[in-house]
């Protein structure tokens, strides 16, 4: 006897397709988009579009994009800021150079206004 094994249904995905060029570009409705891995260094979870076939990162239009910093790097930072740490010794505390500690800031800063 022959079982025939159903595809398990996807779940919610809460992103959007971030590429310009697709017709569904930022569109909930009609989008097809899955989960693809996830990236090796910092844990954020990739995307696929289905409608144009480019991949995106969960943190595209986030000041975390284009950072090399896990969430849990960048909530320490940010700990050690509002607790009224200067950069240079938030450099100290964590291993992270200061200019990239100032780029966070400032991307965080720029992205709340």
């Amino acid at each position: 006897m022959h079982v025939m094994h159903m595809a398990r249904p996807r779940g919610k995905i809460d992103v959007v397709c971030q590429n310009p060029d697709c017709k569904y570009y930022l569109r909930e409705e009609g989008k097809d988009i899955v989960k693809r891995g996830k990236d090796a260094k910092t844990s954020h979870q990739r995307y696929f579009c289905n409608h144009c076939k480019k991949f995106f990162m969960e943190t595209k239009g986030t000041p975390l994009f284009y950072k090399h910093l896990s969430e849990e790097e960048v909530i320490i930072i940010c700990k050690h800021f509002v607790e009224k740490n200067g950069i240079r010794s938030i450099e100290r505390i964590t291993g992270h150079h200061r200019d990239t500690i100032g780029r966070l800031l400032t991307d965080i800063a720029e992205h709340a206004m």
